[in-house]
């Protein structure tokens, strides 16, 4: 199973979001891998330094755009699970990101200007979809501050993407939290760590993107 973390924006949490879906699959067994596609590696970095004893979560680094697609296929056949930690750019990098994919997951932070940000990418998905018809995608609310609502215009853009190309936002909703800034300074997850709300929506995250990948 592939899924791709991506977004235009930069500061959604795709690193964060892939390296806890990444360590949260790892407990539960899964073979599970993470390809860092931007030329930050923070991903790799994060790998590098993980203590021996915590589940190993092998990082790649590619960021030749010519060389994924090839390069997904072989690790797809090693691995259960391969998360791809992508590009914050519009560039044939981001194209093959969405082609090699059997689930493209969107962190976004829930404010008018992400979904303004939101229309090149989603012609950018569209496209991928006339070349695979079992692309799916969901948008995942993450940093999300529970002090403050979801205004009704940010309600109603997300009502808008379900009904016009059909992705729907998943319920979980990863809050605004420490715990998930000091798991990544200590190259962990939050599973790992000792925050237990943080710990029970990665948990919820991973049991609903099962659901929707049955």
């Amino acid at each position: 199973m592939i899924i791709s973390v991506t977004n235009l924006k930069w500061g959604v949490g795709k690193s964060t979001v892939s390296q806890n879906l990444a360590v949260c699959f790892a407990h539960k067994d899964y073979k599970v891998c993470i390809v860092d596609t931007d030329t930050n590696q923070t991903s790799m970095k994060w790998s590098a330094y993980r203590e021996d004893h915590l589940p190993s979560v092998p990082v790649f680094g590619i960021t030749d755009s010519d060389a994924l697609p090839k390069n997904i296929k072989a690790l797809n056949e090693d691995y259960e699970i391969v998360l791809i930690d992508g590009k914050p750019s519009l560039s044939k990098m981001t194209s093959k990101i969405l082609l090699v994919a059997d689930v493209v997951l969107i962190p976004i932070v829930a404010s008018g200007a992400d979904f303004w940000a939101m229309e090149p990418f989603i012609e950018r998905y569209e496209q991928a979809r006339t070349l695979n018809d079992d692309l799916k995608a969901l948008l995942l609310c993450n940093r999300h501050d529970a002090r403050v609502n979801l205004r009704k215009e940010v309600q109603d853009a997300m009502g808008s993407l379900h009904e016009e190309y059909g992705i729907p936002t998943l319920a979980t909703v990863l809050n605004q939290r420490v715990a998930y800034e000091e798991a990544m300074i200590k190259w962990m997850g939050v599973y790992e760590g000792k925050d237990v709300k943080a710990k029970q929506e990665v948990i919820r995250l991973i049991q609903e993107l099962e659901d929707h990948l049955e």
